[in-house]
């Protein structure tokens, strides 16, 4: 729904005479991003809202996005799944930060933080086969997303001794949601890359 609303808007910009016919799945693209954005905003805002625990979710988009952005991860094979998948994710994230009024699973927290940041700093960045990195722009992002990485560590680091729950615990849940989604990412791109190398076997031995 988001591709086909962000190419509509491109084809118009481009009848329009704003921009060139070859620029159109340049601006598709950006309209995509743009839009994907501002709905995934919408929906923790919403989930914050209904959950009363508004500052923090908005604090936890702004740290995931943040990281997720440079990093990579994780992405669905359809633009649906992506989209539930991602729904669901800060449904779980937001849930997981209002039930932080209610108990204490800081100690846990921190642990799987730590975790998920070494993971991180490991992993990134992940590309994808639809949108490879060259290897400067892969030493680029694994760059910017260590430095990232960093902060967003630094911030709960302090937030943890000076017990600055607000950021704590979205800070923590943005780092161990990427971590998730990275992890996941590195196994689906190694079972595509085993059934690539079957198939080139396969054809190989082939008469």
């Amino acid at each position: 729904m988001i591709n086909k609303l962000s190419l509509l808007l491109a084809n118009k910009l481009c009848r329009d005479g704003r921009i060139d016919t070859d620029e159109i799945d340049l601006y598709s693209y950006g309209l995509f991003v743009l839009i994907s954005q501002i709905l995934l905003l919408s929906v923790t805002l919403i989930f914050g809202l209904i959950l009363s625990c508004a500052f923090e979710s908005m604090v936890f988009y702004v740290s995931f996005q943040s990281i997720r952005k440079f990093a990579g991860g994780y992405h669905a094979s359809t633009e649906t799944r992506c989209e539930i998948m991602s729904t669901l994710s800060i449904l779980v994230s937001v849930v997981l930060i209002r039930l932080s009024n209610t108990y204490s699973y800081q100690s846990v927290l921190l642990i799987l933080t730590l975790f998920s940041a070494v993971c991180i700093f490991i992993a990134c960045p992940l590309d994808t086969p639809e949108k490879p990195l060259s290897e400067k722009e892969f030493k680029q992002f694994r760059k910017i997303s260590q430095m990232i990485l960093l902060v967003i560590t630094i911030v709960v680091f302090f937030s943890a001794v000076f017990k600055i729950t607000f950021l704590l615990y979205p800070t923590c849940l943005s780092l161990i949601l990427e971590s998730i989604l990275l992890i996941a990412g590195k196994i689906k791109q190694s079972n595509l890359k085993d059934k690539d190398d079957r198939e080139e076997s396969l054809r190989s031995i082939s008469p």
